[in-house]
Protein backbone atom coordinates (compact mmCIF):
# COMPACT_ATOMS: atom_id res chain seq x y z
CA UNK A 1 0.00 0.00 0.00
CA UNK A 2 1.15 3.72 -0.75
CA UNK A 3 1.68 5.60 2.16
CA UNK A 4 -0.91 7.92 0.59
CA UNK A 5 -3.21 4.54 0.90
CA UNK A 6 -2.35 3.19 3.86
CA UNK A 7 -4.59 1.31 6.38
CA UNK A 8 -5.25 3.87 9.19
CA UNK A 9 -3.51 2.92 12.49
CA UNK A 10 -5.26 2.25 15.67
CA UNK A 11 -4.43 5.90 16.81
CA UNK A 12 -5.66 7.48 13.62
CA UNK A 13 -8.51 5.65 14.27
CA UNK A 14 -9.28 6.71 17.76
CA UNK A 15 -8.27 10.65 16.94
CA UNK A 16 -10.98 9.99 13.74
CA UNK A 17 -13.36 8.53 16.30
CA UNK A 18 -13.00 11.54 18.37
CA UNK A 19 -13.63 14.11 15.64
CA UNK A 20 -16.61 12.41 14.39
CA UNK A 21 -18.08 13.01 18.11
CA UNK A 22 -17.05 16.27 18.00
CA UNK A 23 -18.44 16.93 14.49
CA UNK A 24 -22.13 15.32 15.46
CA UNK A 25 -22.46 17.25 18.93
CA UNK A 26 -21.42 20.51 16.66
CA UNK A 27 -24.41 19.61 14.42
CA UNK A 28 -26.30 19.09 16.91
CA UNK A 29 -25.87 22.33 18.76
CA UNK A 30 -26.77 23.99 15.42
CA UNK A 31 -29.86 21.76 15.12
CA UNK A 32 -31.20 22.45 18.65
CA UNK A 33 -30.60 26.18 18.48
CA UNK A 34 -33.07 26.25 15.05
CA UNK A 35 -35.90 23.87 16.78
CA UNK A 36 -34.98 20.98 15.24
CA UNK A 37 -34.29 17.56 17.12
CA UNK A 38 -30.82 15.79 17.42
CA UNK A 39 -29.50 13.86 14.91
CA UNK A 40 -28.90 9.79 15.35
CA UNK A 41 -25.01 9.02 14.33
CA UNK A 42 -25.91 5.95 11.81
CA UNK A 43 -22.52 3.52 11.95
CA UNK A 44 -24.08 1.60 8.73
CA UNK A 45 -24.79 5.42 7.10
CA UNK A 46 -21.28 6.33 7.73
CA UNK A 47 -20.05 3.22 6.21
CA UNK A 48 -21.40 3.97 3.03
CA UNK A 49 -19.81 7.38 3.44
CA UNK A 50 -17.57 8.62 0.49
CA UNK A 51 -14.80 10.47 2.14
CA UNK A 52 -11.97 8.07 1.76
CA UNK A 53 -12.71 7.77 -2.20
CA UNK A 54 -12.08 11.21 -2.76
CA UNK A 55 -9.02 11.27 -0.66
CA UNK A 56 -7.54 8.61 -2.26
CA UNK A 57 -6.99 11.09 -5.66
CA UNK A 58 -10.74 10.98 -7.29
CA UNK A 59 -11.37 14.43 -6.11
CA UNK A 60 -14.32 16.20 -4.15
CA UNK A 61 -17.57 15.26 -5.99
CA UNK A 62 -20.72 13.65 -4.65
CA UNK A 63 -20.77 10.62 -7.32
CA UNK A 64 -17.00 9.59 -8.88
CA UNK A 65 -16.94 8.17 -12.65
CA UNK A 66 -17.41 4.46 -12.22
CA UNK A 67 -18.57 4.64 -8.51
CA UNK A 68 -21.67 4.05 -7.20
CA UNK A 69 -24.09 7.01 -5.78
CA UNK A 70 -25.28 8.49 -2.69
CA UNK A 71 -28.92 5.34 -2.42
CA UNK A 72 -26.73 2.83 -3.65
CA UNK A 73 -24.05 3.03 -0.82
CA UNK A 74 -26.80 3.46 1.41
CA UNK A 75 -28.62 0.19 0.44
CA UNK A 76 -25.49 -1.51 0.53
CA UNK A 77 -24.62 -0.46 3.72
CA UNK A 78 -28.20 -1.94 5.48
CA UNK A 79 -29.76 1.25 5.50
CA UNK A 80 -33.32 1.78 5.37
CA UNK A 81 -34.33 4.92 3.59
CA UNK A 82 -37.05 6.70 1.38
CA UNK A 83 -35.37 9.97 1.67
CA UNK A 84 -31.27 10.99 1.77
CA UNK A 85 -29.16 13.87 1.57
CA UNK A 86 -25.26 14.73 1.31
CA UNK A 87 -22.59 17.18 1.87
CA UNK A 88 -19.35 16.85 1.52
CA UNK A 89 -16.17 18.98 2.62
CA UNK A 90 -12.33 19.17 2.28
CA UNK A 91 -9.92 21.56 4.26
CA UNK A 92 -6.56 21.52 5.41
CA UNK A 93 -5.27 20.57 9.30
CA UNK A 94 -2.27 19.00 10.74
CA UNK A 95 -2.67 15.68 12.18
CA UNK A 96 -3.54 16.29 15.69
CA UNK A 97 -7.49 15.81 16.69
CA UNK A 98 -8.14 18.89 17.54
CA UNK A 99 -7.24 20.83 14.44
CA UNK A 100 -8.72 17.89 12.24
CA UNK A 101 -11.99 18.92 13.98
CA UNK A 102 -11.50 22.67 14.06
CA UNK A 103 -11.24 21.82 10.20
CA UNK A 104 -14.46 20.08 10.34
CA UNK A 105 -16.56 22.40 12.39
CA UNK A 106 -15.49 25.48 9.91
CA UNK A 107 -16.37 23.47 7.02
CA UNK A 108 -19.45 23.01 8.52
CA UNK A 109 -19.99 26.46 10.23
CA UNK A 110 -19.57 27.62 6.24
CA UNK A 111 -22.71 25.31 5.47
CA UNK A 112 -24.80 26.50 7.70
CA UNK A 113 -24.18 29.97 7.49
CA UNK A 114 -25.39 29.74 3.49
CA UNK A 115 -28.19 32.14 2.48
CA UNK A 116 -31.21 31.22 0.15
CA UNK A 117 -31.27 29.82 -2.88
CA UNK A 118 -27.48 28.68 -2.50
CA UNK A 119 -28.37 26.82 0.98
CA UNK A 120 -29.12 23.16 0.11
CA UNK A 121 -25.81 22.29 2.53
CA UNK A 122 -27.58 24.36 5.22
CA UNK A 123 -31.20 22.66 4.23
CA UNK A 124 -29.20 19.15 4.83
CA UNK A 125 -28.17 20.03 8.33
CA UNK A 126 -31.34 21.53 9.55
CA UNK A 127 -33.95 19.27 7.67
CA UNK A 128 -36.35 17.90 10.48
CA UNK A 129 -37.17 14.97 8.01
CA UNK A 130 -33.52 13.61 8.35
CA UNK A 131 -33.15 11.72 11.62
CA UNK A 132 -30.14 9.94 11.10
CA UNK A 133 -27.29 11.06 10.02
CA UNK A 134 -23.08 9.33 8.91
CA UNK A 135 -19.59 11.17 9.78
CA UNK A 136 -17.07 10.55 7.97
CA UNK A 137 -13.59 12.54 8.44
CA UNK A 138 -10.46 11.77 7.24
CA UNK A 139 -7.10 13.46 6.42
CA UNK A 140 -5.56 12.52 3.34
CA UNK A 141 -1.88 11.71 2.56
CA UNK A 142 -2.06 15.20 1.10
CA UNK A 143 -2.38 16.37 4.56
CA UNK A 144 -5.86 17.33 3.49
CA UNK A 145 -9.15 16.93 5.86
CA UNK A 146 -11.97 15.38 3.54
CA UNK A 147 -15.71 14.76 5.03
CA UNK A 148 -18.53 13.11 4.20
CA UNK A 149 -21.93 14.21 5.88
CA UNK A 150 -25.09 11.81 4.83
CA UNK A 151 -28.37 11.90 6.28
CA UNK A 152 -31.58 10.03 5.78
CA UNK A 153 -35.29 9.85 7.18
Amino acid sequence: MSPRHRKPTRTRRLVLATVTLGVLAHINQARAANGVPAFTLSAELSTASYHAVMAGGRGLSHQCPGEAGLGERCTAAGVSWTAAGENIGRGNASGNAASILQAANGLTDLMLAEVPPNDGHRRNLLDPAFKRIGLAVTRGGDGRVWFTQDFVN
